[in-house]
């Protein structure tokens, strides 16, 4: 016991305070990369295929980038656990991941 109480008592409770809330960030990060990785991911890029075939023209990029971020804000206002994180989810934010897979999917078609 008295090994236990020398080893925590080297690190003081403020510090350790600060140690298990950055543990809780990163434990929530991961876990937000997990669920981003099996719903995200091909939603999204459903959601681009999509918008490639019902807007279709030359030089139309943002209206389909548009219809995109209005589908997968859509799909977070109705999701179970999307409505209570959609406040910290901005349309720039849902643009950037939009760009981020498109970007993706034309290099895999570029390179097959």
């Amino acid at each position: 016991m008295a090994t236990i109480n020398n080893i925590l008592g080297v690190i003081p409770a403020p510090v350790a305070a600060v140690l298990m809330l950055g543990g809780f960030i990163f434990y929530a990060l991961g876990c937000v990369r997990l669920g981003y990785g099996a719903a995200v991911k091909p939603l999204v890029l459903d959601l681009i295929e999509r918008a490639e075939q019902e807007i279709q023209g030359t030089k139309r990029g943002a209206e389909r980038k548009a219809w995109v971020v209005k589908m997968l804000r859509a799909a977070l206002s109705t999701s179970k656990y999307g409505r209570l994180i959609s406040w910290a989810i901005t349309d720039e934010t849902i643009g950037a991941v939009i760009q981020f897979f498109f970007d993706r999917a034309k290099a895999a078609l570029s390179k097959g």
